[in-house]
């Protein structure tokens, strides 16, 4: 594994695989084909997410932390839906169809809930609240400039 963690494409990457799994919910995709290859991938996803949490929550000097803790939030909310979805029944892989299922996902989704509210529970500014105060004063700047005119 890699020293250096590219959070953002981790992230879109998993968000990807969510929406594949979404959409194979609303299909009538044949379980014989996708099932097990479905939990495998949720399981994978969840994970991932565990990873890349644990890496962003030790990590505070990282310069684009309050961004990626957002990103992994979204991110969570995504896979918990999902895994919602199978464990209320609803879609073409339910718990009500595939009762054995039931036993792998539920795990994932508390992880996933548990994850979610330990994020949220994090002090950090989201993105779009972060302060648009310059780094430098106006003072300061003039200062830097003054020999430049």
């Amino acid at each position: 594994m890699n020293k250096r963690i590219n959070f953002e494409d981790n992230i879109f990457i998993l968000n990807t695989q969510i929406r594949v799994v979404r959409d194979l919910l609303l299909l009538d995709a044949d379980p014989g084909f996708f099932l097990e290859k479905t939990m495998n991938d949720l399981e994978f996803i969840g994970s991932t997410l565990s990873v890349l949490f644990d890496n962003l929550a030790t990590n505070e000097k990282y310069i684009e932390r309050n961004e990626q803790l957002h990103n992994l939030l979204e991110t969570e909310r995504s896979l918990s839906g999902v895994l919602q979805t199978i464990v209320s029944g609803d879609g073409a892989f339910s718990a009500d169809k595939f009762p054995a299922i039931r036993d792998r996902i539920t795990p994932v989704l508390n992880r996933s809930l548990d994850r979610c509210k330990t994020i949220e529970g994090l002090s950090f500014e989201r993105p779009d609240t972060a302060s648009m105060e310059p780094v430098v004063s106006r003072d300061e700047l003039s200062e830097l400039l003054k020999d430049m005119a």
